[in-house]
């Protein structure tokens, strides 16, 4: 390259160098403020719109609980089904009521949080392991009396449900917890 201060150089080359060459503009003292600000509202925007996949994640729900904390703002329930334990189980027939079957089970929560309430599914099968029956129940329909909207960690839970005995003969049954059907962030 070469330089456009030389003599030799006409005096328009020069002018046109002069002009393309970087010029470095102050930066207004309110420009760096400004740009905090916005940086801020950038993070708050990002917390609160994205809370419930922040929520949704062990590593980062708990920013999300304080962000919200401080904003004013609710975190979905956690729902990880794989932390939901079933304790106890058993089904027999209604004395005073013929054709009903009645479920009783019992599940913990071993989630470090509270979570939704899952959805229990029952399934009721025959001699051969073919499934007769299913059905699936939302915690209003399990759960006697009133109860929050979570179970809490390290809470267990007793399930009484009364059940039409299927026509076929059930001799065996299986219980699932499912994640809730509300759309509730699940894992």
């Amino acid at each position: 390259m070469t330089d456009m201060s030389d003599s030799a150089t006409p005096r328009f080359a020069r002018d046109i160098a002069a002009e393309a060459a970087p010029q470095s503009l102050p930066t207004p003292r309110w420009a760096w403020p400004v740009v905090f600000v916005l940086f801020v509202l950038l993070l708050v925007q990002i917390l609160v719109g994205g809370r419930a996949a922040l929520a949704n994640d062990a590593s980062t729900r708990p920013l999300a609980v304080t962000a919200c904390r401080v904003l004013a703002c609710t975190v979905p329930a956690w729902s990880d089904t794989s932390n939901l334990k079933i304790v106890d189980h058993r089904i027999h027939a209604a004395p005073d009521r013929p054709g009903v079957l009645v479920v009783e089970a019992s599940f913990r929560n071993d989630a470090n949080w509270p979570q939704a309430w899952p959805l229990l599914q029952l399934t009721l099968s025959d001699i051969n392991g073919v499934p007769v029956a299913q059905g699936r129940y939302a915690a209003t329909q399990y759960l006697a009396g009133a109860h929050g909207a979570t179970i809490g960690s390290g809470q267990t839970a007793t399930v009484q449900l009364n059940v039409t005995d299927p026509p076929q003969k059930a001799v065996s049954f299986d219980f699932a917890l499912l994640p809730p059907a509300d759309g509730t962030n699940t894992r």
